[in-house]
């Protein structure tokens, strides 16, 4: 078994990266293998936009995103962390994010669980945050099983409440692990397929890839 956490923020040792630890740890105690990746020490560069990922099945870029993604892959639970930046997520975890787009189109994350972390000052709706991300994981193919709220301004603030929130969240993605706990397509799941579906049949001849993902599953 192996649990991955992917953290976005800037800072290597900061709140997110302490609540992040938490988590793991517990995961490790329930005996999986953990790593945990800092986006800001990889190379990543941004998503252009091309398209290539979606017709041809394979970013054309050749960076640090290659590693990431054996990595999310080869694991069983799975962790974004994020402090807000500007309301949301920071710049490093969109930009992975965007790079991860061929899973939002090709769900083949299945049979994974996981959650996400989210540390803020005191301004903002950090709940929305963690909801993306778990969105975006479930858009993967992942099951999001919970999240995790810390509140701190200065790196290793965060309090021990919330480290025991973090820690609590790992225990959940190690049950929910165990037991193959099943979520039910929410309305808002449903109506996010069909608009994707519809994207892909109208421009099938520009996401090839896609489409022919799509058409094995009998949806096209």
């Amino acid at each position: 078994m192996k649990a991955v956490g992917i953290l976005g923020s800037p800072r290597k040792y900061g709140n997110a990266s302490k609540m992040l630890d938490a988590a793991l740890k517990e995961l490790e105690n329930s005996g999986f293998e953990v790593e945990k990746v800092h986006i800001s020490s990889k190379k990543i560069n941004y998503c252009t936009g091309c398209g290539t990922c979606l017709a041809k099945g394979e970013c054309v870029q050749r960076d640090d995103m290659d590693e990431l993604k054996r990595l999310v892959e080869e694991s069983d639970a799975v962790i974004l962390a994020s402090p807000v930046y500007y309301l949301n997520v920071t710049a490093q975890m969109k930009t992975f994010i965007d790079r991860m787009l061929p899973y939002g189109h090709r769900p083949t994350l299945k049979g994974k669980y996981g959650g996400s972390i989210v540390v803020y000052a005191g301004v903002g709706k950090p709940e929305e945050v963690a909801g993306y991300m778990n969105r975006v994981l479930k858009a993967w193919g992942i099951v999001p099983v919970g999240y995790a709220v810390g509140f701190g301004v200065i790196p290793g603030e965060v309090g021990d409440e919330d480290l025991k929130k973090a820690s609590q969240l790992g225990s959940k993605i190690a049950e929910a692990f165990e037991s193959k706990y099943r979520m039910e397509p929410s309305d808002e799941d449903l109506e996010l397929q069909k608009q994707l579906l519809t994207l892909i049949k109208n421009y099938g001849h520009l996401m090839k890839a896609d489409y022919e993902f799509w058409k094995e599953k009998g949806f096209i």
